[in-house]
């Protein structure tokens, strides 16, 4: 559901306007981010604003929007660093592991490689994929969230059902799993319906075996007075929401469900809200 651009600094700052334009394209909840690539990304945009600008008032205005990026937007994604001319560096990366779209001053003659002059609405790479139709199978769901399971370093699992007993909620989650970094915590909440010995019962049955390496998980039940419904797969820099349930179809259930990326403001509320619940255990994979 998220596609990752490589963008050329010198490609985005001719003027603060359309420095703007490309910037407002971009967020894990507009279903793209831009790739920090190189990691000194950000001084490069800076470095190629100042050549462009110096001393007027574009570049103070581009300094600014830079500086204050909202989270979400820029994602560091461990890639590498390497010499040489900027696009240059992307297409020897783009062959290592690919980038979605490489946005750039040239053209080259690439489908992946988009020439900032052709960088509108029109252009397929900002075709909307914020909203998808999924089968509900374990490795499906996964994938829908798969950018943010794997750029994660905490995730909540939102559902009031969530049930380790039954394989069509420990599937879809062992999925989840398998894409997280080592260190990644994950945390569980749902509702008060199952005691919390009947839940860490199910939990040490099905947990310890299944956990990769470091990879930590807290079951955790939410207060009566605060009622839950929606279902999300939330991370520290966006969530989806899940129409149906975090569980895989059974005989005779929707087979299909509509996941969408939650935007900023919605999963900031729904994030600061599932912060606190009666916590039934914690396990870490060994």
């Amino acid at each position: 559901m998220i596609k990752e651009f490589a963008v050329e600094p010198e490609a985005i700052v001719s003027s603060y306007r359309d420095f703007s334009y490309v910037i407002e394209k971009f967020g894990v909840w507009e279903g793209r981010v831009i790739s920090e690539f190189p990691s000194k990304w950000k001084r490069l945009v800076y470095a190629a604003a100042q050549s462009a600008h110096s001393g007027g008032i574009e570049l103070k205005r581009i300094e600014v929007r830079l500086s204050t990026l909202p989270k979400g937007i820029l994602m560091a994604m461990s890639r590498p660093g390497a010499s040489g001319e900027w696009l240059e560096q992307a297409l020897n990366e783009h062959k290592r592991q690919p980038f979605d779209y490489i946005l750039s001053l040239a053209e080259v003659d690439m489908p992946e490689v988009v020439p900032i002059d052709d960088f509108d609405g029109n252009h397929q790479c900002l075709a909307h994929t914020r909203e998808q139709i999924i089968k509900r199978e374990p490795a499906v769901m996964a994938n829908a969230c798969d950018f943010l399971l794997k750029t994660a370093s905490h995730v909540k699992l939102v559902d009031p059902h969530f049930n380790l007993m039954h394989s069509r909620f420990r599937e879809p989650f062992l999925q989840f799993i398998q894409r997280l970094r080592p260190g990644t915590l994950i945390e569980i909440f749902r509702n008060s319906e199952v005691s919390p010995a009947a839940l860490l019962e199910r939990a040490n049955r099905h947990l310890p075996k299944s956990l990769p390496k470091d990879i930590r998980v807290r079951l955790i039940v939410r207060p009566d007075d605060d009622p839950m419904h929606n279902r999300f797969l939330m991370t520290n820099h966006g969530g989806v929401r899940f129409g149906v349930g975090l569980d895989a179809a059974g005989e005779g259930a929707a087979q299909e469900d509509e996941v969408s990326l939650m935007l900023a403001n919605v999963w900031q509320a729904r994030w600061t809200q599932y912060s606190n619940g009666y916590v039934v255990g914690e396990w870490v994979g060994v």
